[in-house]
């Protein structure tokens, strides 16, 4: 009996020390960001822009699903608010929303070119270090201002910021838009000799019935040296230096029709892997990348041509390899030869293989990676030719 008053004690005091959710803080004391826009100012300030869930308008009227178009109240405000750091900026936007801003729910960051161009790991190391950002949050590069991108409305979400968002994880589809997290992109950034990138994005004026909408699409790739935006690449160039990092997952190439040149075949990627071999011969440096993809037949416009004999599908398989080398060398040609940038983690190859001569070569890496010397090497094979082997017209005439 002592035992057991002795353990209902000791539990008793451990009761009353508990004291719950001690940080917890009611919804309705919060302003919940879910995006943050980037901008500088005419006087070198920072200009933060919110877009802040309405928790109240998320449900859509009479009990419909819908998107942002339309004349029914918007689930989300946006707020401006700036000040000389971030920090500084976000605690006066509480002099406007009445609320303290809340960021662990925050989907996607855009910074606007100028500000990019000026600097972006100044403008993003508080969203680094503050416990309460969300690192995984989506970075993307404004064409123009971020303001406006914060502003646009979506067609089919009623939080834009979701659009954002599910537009960037769509980008597996092409692979001719990069994804690129806040964490990847400090990851990136500390290294001393890789340059970062990130998607772009762009606002376009759509008419919906009777009235026009601003909304939001991806556009190109920004490429930084060290921190700060440089130039962009086309999504032919985007898809050239991801193939180079094994980032493509899935795509369309558009071919000509052997034997019909003036219609197009497109072959869909299924797959692909690459090897990067690094080689310092004679004091030159090397890079040999070797590139094996996967793929389709997804659809022909030409109906006098049967594919799947063996002379057409070679000749498609040659065609495809060397689409995939076309869009390679674009990226070699305008990131490697003019911006002179590693985003193809070259250096990171060098370095795994050579450590001693890395040590000399990281000091001048910014001019060193334009001196190597690229070779490239695709395989492209073709597997599957769809629900039919040749197009109905062609049947019909057999």
């Amino acid at each position: 009996m002592k035992k057991r008053l002795i353990i209902l004690l000791v539990l008793f005091l451990l009761l009353i020390t508990l004291t719950g959710c001690w940080n917890s803080r009611e919804i309705k004391t919060l302003a919940i960001v879910q995006a943050i826009g980037i901008d500088l100012t005419e006087n070198g300030e920072i200009c933060l822009t919110f877009q802040i869930l309405k928790p109240s308008a998320i449900k859509a009227p009479s009990g419909k699903e819908g998107g942002g178009g339309g004349g029914e109240e918007k689930a989300v405000w946006v707020l401006t608010s700036t000040g000389q750091t971030i920090f500084e900026a976000l605690r006066n936007a509480t002099k406007k929303s009445g609320r303290k801003l809340y960021l662990p729910f925050n989907k996607v960051i855009v910074i606007g070119e100028d500000a990019a161009r000026y600097g972006v790991g100044e403008l993003t190391e508080f969203l680094d270090r503050d416990h309460e950002a969300r690192r995984l949050a989506y970075i993307l590069i404004a064409k123009g201002k971020a303001k406006d991108i914060i502003e646009a409305s979506s067609e089919q979400e009623k939080i834009p910021a979701k659009g954002i968002e599910n537009l960037i994880k769509a980008t597996f589809a092409t692979s001719q838009i990069p994804e690129m997290t806040i964490n990847d992109f400090h990851k990136i950034h500390a290294s001393k000799t890789a340059s970062p990138f990130a998607p772009g994005i762009k606002t376009i004026n759509k008419q919906i019935e009777d009235q026009v909408i601003t909304v939001a699409e991806l556009e190109d790739t920004a490429i930084f040296k060290k921190d700060k935006l440089i130039g962009w690449a086309d999504k032919k160039e985007t898809r050239g230096f991801l193939w180079i990092l094994d980032k493509v997952k899935s795509g369309i190439i558009n071919v000509d029709s052997p034997q019909e040149e003036n219609k197009k075949v497109s072959l869909e990627i299924i797959s692909s892997s690459v090897r990067v071999e690094p080689e310092i011969r004679d004091g030159k440096l090397f890079i040999t990348i070797k590139i094996k993809e996967k793929g389709n037949i997804g659809e022909q416009m030409s109906g006098n041509v049967d594919l799947t004999k063996p002379e057409n599908f070679k000749e498609l398989e040659k065609r495809q390899a060397d689409v995939i080398l076309s869009e390679i060398n674009a990226a070699l040609s305008k990131i490697q030869m003019e911006y002179g940038v590693d985003i193809f983690n070259f250096g990171q190859e060098f370095h795994r293989k050579y450590p001693n001569e890395w040590k000399e070569l990281e000091k001048n890496w910014d001019e060193e990676i334009k001196n190597i010397t690229v070779n490239v090497e695709v395989e492209a094979k073709l597997s599957l030719v769809g629900m039919s082997t040749y197009p109905e017209e062609y049947h019909e005439e057999e």
